[in-house]
Order: structure tokens, then sequence, then C-alpha cells
């Protein structure tokens, strides 16, 4: 990877950090505060998600979500091989939430607004946690050669403001959905409301 596409690259993470913090959340780039980090996610602060951040005008996004999931089993790895070794509490052992880790894709271009994305089944495990769906409109991509982004504009057009938008498709052999961002954490904080729930009455 040359200079530029990594200094793109650091500026995608800031940004997506950014708009996190402003989402309510206090997340900061991984390389700032762990250097290299292997498998570690782009960024840090999201309780349960593995984030992989893309930054750019034409992603692949079946292979970055690949690369999320990828890196998200072996972050699941590493915390049931310390489960197992007695390398955290014991207050933690038996809390499996602590094992859910889901890997998403946040992406965007140049003066456009972040998109996230997230295999289907993980989407339909988030959704199942949320009470209210009524306001949630799942669509289905109809033309091969139309982009995500513009499928999703089409779609929005088509609902009431403030209704929330789901794109599924298939890319790669993939089930994937992909949303608006601000869209993705409405959903998300109920759900991670209803993990943390899970989380206190294991332990």
């Amino acid at each position: 990877m040359g200079l530029y596409s990594r200094n793109k690259g650091k500026r995608g993470e800031r940004l997506w950090a950014s708009f996190c913090r402003e989402q309510g959340y206090d997340v900061h780039r991984t390389a700032q505060y762990r250097g290299n980090t292997g498998a570690a996610g782009d960024v840090e602060g999201l309780p349960y998600i593995h984030c992989e951040v893309k930054y750019v005008q034409a992603l692949n996004i079946a292979k970055a979500m690949e690369q999320s999931e990828s890196d998200a089993k072996a972050t699941f790895k590493e915390r049931l091989h310390s489960k197992q070794t007695g390398m955290i509490t014991n207050a933690e052992v038996h809390f499996e939430p602590d094992l859910v880790i889901l890997p998403i894709v946040a992406s965007k271009r140049t003066k456009e607004p972040w998109l996230v994305t997230m295999n289907a089944l993980d989407w339909i495990s988030m959704a199942g946690l949320v009470e209210d769906l009524e306001h949630v409109h799942t669509v289905f991509k109809r033309r091969n050669r139309s982009t995500i982004r513009k499928e999703l504009e089409e779609a929005r057009e088509q609902y009431r403001r403030g209704e929330i938008i789901v794109l599924r498709y298939v890319r790669g052999g993939l089930s994937l959905v992909t949303m608006y961002a601000e869209d993705w954490f409405t959903i998300y904080r109920e759900w991670e409301a209803g993990m943390d729930l899970k989380r206190r009455q294991e332990s």
C-alpha cells in the first residue's frame, strides 16, 4: 500500500472515530493507542463490534467484509482462549456476551455519508433484540449494475423522513445488508443496551 493510500486510510479512521463520538461513543483509532494491531479492528470503542473502516471511492465490499469477519474470528479465538486459560476474572467467565463480536464495515466516499455493512445473519440477530421495528424497512437490491449507494438513495425517497432503510443483497457469495450509519446507530444503541442487560444478568 502506497503512502497516499495509508494516509487516506488513517484519515478515514479519524473521520469515522469522530462520527462515532458524535453518536455518543468514545471511539478512537486502534493504532493510535496500540500501534501494530494485527487482527484488531481499525477503531476501538464500539462494544461488541469489530470495525473495518474504508475511506475509498471504489470499494470491494465483499473483500472488505471478508477481512472484517476473519479478523473478528481471530479476536473471538483470543477471548475464548483467555477464558479457558483463566486470564480473565471469574465474573467474566460466565458472561457469554463478552464473546460476541459482530464484524462490520464502515465505508465512506468523499462528500458522501457514512454507510455500515454487515452480514445479513448478524443483522437479523441484532434486530432480534430491538422491540420496535415498524420504522425499519428491508429492501432488496434490484439491479446488478446499480450501486449500493444509489439504491439506498432511491429507497429512502420512497419512505417518510426518519424511516430506516436496510438494503439487502448478495455480493461475492455473501448475504449482506447496508444502511446509512446514522440509521445503524439507532438500532445499535438499543441492541447494545440489550447486550449490557444480558451481561448484568450473567454477572
